[in-house]
């Protein structure tokens, strides 16, 4: 090898080691450093391509099915078996489907979880999964339009309600004087503080601390809905997984309604609850048995928001430290999605026998 040669060979030698390292360095430096890849995505729906069809004909010759995509695009795992979903917006009797409870209150075709996104070990999101909800239910079932006098479009709308769960994790900043706080102490004790939220429809923001004495302190937040999208309470009675399915868990009856729409279920806690650090916690409007760790409650949101404000007790005897509080948002999320279908009426039969859909005449 020339001399020519040689030296450019090792100048690309020396190109391709710095750039390597320069990626080692990066996926060593990469990790990331928030606990939620954040968002305010739940389950969102779709109808999978051609199903239903965008045109039909009538006369029972055409067969078809509506499946719908559920894609977990949020942050909180869920069960199959807690998502319910109705297709409404047409007489099921005019696709020969006598039995409604074949479009109503059905569970996904699979009975499996479906995750959320989440990260790798190394920060890579992972997409969440995909499942699938097929229409009429049953065995080779499907639509078939029966005669109309015309063309007819017929509304497929998709009703979906999902359990859905949103975290939030803040910190607390906690002083051994709280009232004289010197320049150089770790934290600030009074002031707006950073709350990460899990991707989710309804967000925990605009996280608060303040000083109410020198051993108690005040926080507080908001609970907004960010999502285009109905929330309606969730416990063991209105859980889409009950008995009652999609009308016991999103009522759409306005005397039913009323009770559990726009309610969150909250609880908040600091992490590892058994920390003696902070005791009593207790949030105004929170009225459920808890602990002296915990506060617990349901809360109605107001204009797509409710504002939360809190005490905390600390021990006498401390560090200074920031201490992770985590807070759980839980609910039932109603949402939906609709495909128009054409049905096209057939023709007739002429003197040739042949029957010509009437919008091509």
């Amino acid at each position: 090898m020339n001399k020519r040669y040689y030296v450019i060979a090792l100048f690309i030698s020396l190109i391709l080691l710095v750039s390597a390292c320069k990626q080692s360095g990066a996926a060593a430096g990469s990790a990331p450093r928030t606990p939620f890849i954040g968002g305010t995505a739940g389950v969102t729906i779709n109808f999978l391509k051609d199903n239903p069809p965008p045109e039909v004909t009538d006369s029972d010759t055409f067969d078809f099915n509506a499946i719908v995509s559920l894609k977990n695009e949020g942050e909180f795992n869920i069960l199959s078996s807690q998502i319910k979903v109705d297709l409404i917006g047409f007489d099921p009797a005019d696709f020969n489907i006598q039995e409604v409870a074949r479009v109503l209150n059905q569970n996904p075709d699979d009975n499996i979880g479906l995750n959320g996104r989440r990260r790798d070990a190394e920060g890579s999101t992972i997409e969440g999964e995909t499942i699938y909800v097929t229409f009429p239910k049953g065995n080779n079932a499907f639509f078939k339009a029966k005669q109309f006098s015309g063309n007819t479009e017929f509304t497929f709308r998709a009703n979906v309600c999902y359990a859905y769960q949103t975290k939030a994790v803040g910190k607390l900043c906690i002083l051994r004087d709280m009232i004289n706080v010197r320049d150089n102490s770790i934290c600030k004790p009074t002031g707006s503080r950073t709350i990460y939220s899990s991707s989710a429809p309804v967000q925990v923001t605009n996280f608060r601390q303040s000083v109410i004495g020198q051993n108690k302190l005040s926080f507080s937040f908001d609970i907004s809905l960010s999502g285009n999208v109905e929330i309606f309470r969730d416990n063991v009675d209105t859980n889409p997984s009950s008995g009652g399915g999609i009308d016991a868990a999103c009522p759409r009856i306005p005397s039913q309604r009323r009770p559990v729409e726009n309610k969150v279920k909250v609880e908040v806690k600091h992490v590892p609850p058994s920390d003696p650090i902070i005791t009593n916690i207790k949030c105004g409007g929170l009225d459920l048995v808890g602990t002296e760790r915990s506060a617990i409650g349901v809360v109605t949101l107001i204009n797509n928001k409710r504002t939360l404000t809190c005490t905390a007790e600390l021990a006498q005897t401390r560090t200074e430290l920031e201490k992770n509080l985590e807070i759980t948002l839980s609910y039932n999320v109603l949402d939906n999605n609709e495909k128009k279908v054409l049905v096209k009426h057939l023709a007739d039969v002429s003197a040739t026998g042949i029957s010509i859909p009437s919008g091509d005449i």
